[in-house]
């Protein structure tokens, strides 16, 4: 994983950087839906969290990736 970090705001706070950025089609496999299902949430401001780069393209960091899927989880309740 990429332990760099950087200041990207005036407040000071430090964020890691992503080990691994994908593309919304990568991110879509990864997690078994379609890019457009993918386009259509972002639109919404629903599913996980992305970056929208300079020139438009939008990309998602693993480790969002992982933290969103894994609050999706539901446990069901003994009967």
């Amino acid at each position: 994983m990429n332990t760099e970090s950087t200041t990207g705001n005036t407040t000071g706070s430090t964020r890691e950087m992503p080990s691994k950025l994908m593309t919304r089609n990568e991110a879509a496999a990864y997690l078994r839906r379609s890019p457009g299902t993918l386009a259509n949430w972002a639109a919404q401001r629903k599913g996980p969290a992305y970056y929208r780069q300079l020139d438009g393209a939008v990309v998602y960091a693993i480790e969002d990736m992982a933290t969103w899927l894994s609050l999706q989880r539901v446990t069901p309740r003994a009967a």
